[in-house]
């Protein structure tokens, strides 16, 4: 509760310290998240087609739907878990509250888009699994980004 409470994060060491080690492990995660999906999709679009719709020339099945189900929401779980935390820290920045609304709102169009695209993969083919890998991508950059942020504004004490 005193995170909550207190107007400067900087004067609490020991919140400060935790806060610091848990932006490590989110930038940690979302890296090891990508090179996760990259080993079970592949690293080209063309693969996570391949992988998603199946290709009947070089015999490989497609993925089934409980599995692809599986997959969305194991990936949404800890995928809006790593938002909910950043957006409480970003909000506490001196950005703009453009900036922030422009962050959060591209934040959430990318973390829809990602599930939206493969489960229209059925009805659309490869561009919503195209979509949803580059919602995915851009998803995990971002959220990198503003943890990298937010670490420097701690390590400088500006949060």
């Amino acid at each position: 509760m005193k995170f909550i409470a207190s107007k400067k994060l900087s004067n609490n060491v020991t919140l400060r310290a935790v806060m610091l080690w848990m932006l490590i492990a989110i930038i940690l995660a979302m890296g090891l998240s990508l090179s996760a999906k990259s080993i079970d999709f592949g690293l080209t679009p063309d693969k996570w087609v391949t992988t998603v719709l199946g290709n009947e020339s070089e015999f490989v099945d497609p993925l089934l739907f409980s599995d692809l189900l599986l997959k969305i929401h194991t990936d949404l779980f800890g995928l809006i878990i790593t938002f909910i935390i950043i957006a409480a820290l970003y909000v506490r920045t001196s950005r703009t509250t453009r900036t922030k609304m422009t962050l959060f709102s591209l934040l959430l169009i990318t973390l829809l888009s990602y599930p939206i695209g493969l489960l229209a993969s059925s009805v659309f083919g490869g561009i919503s699994v195209i979509i949803a890998l580059s919602s995915f991508i851009l998803f995990h950059t971002v959220i990198i980004l503003m943890s990298t942020d937010l670490f420097i504004a701690l390590i400088r004490r500006r949060l």
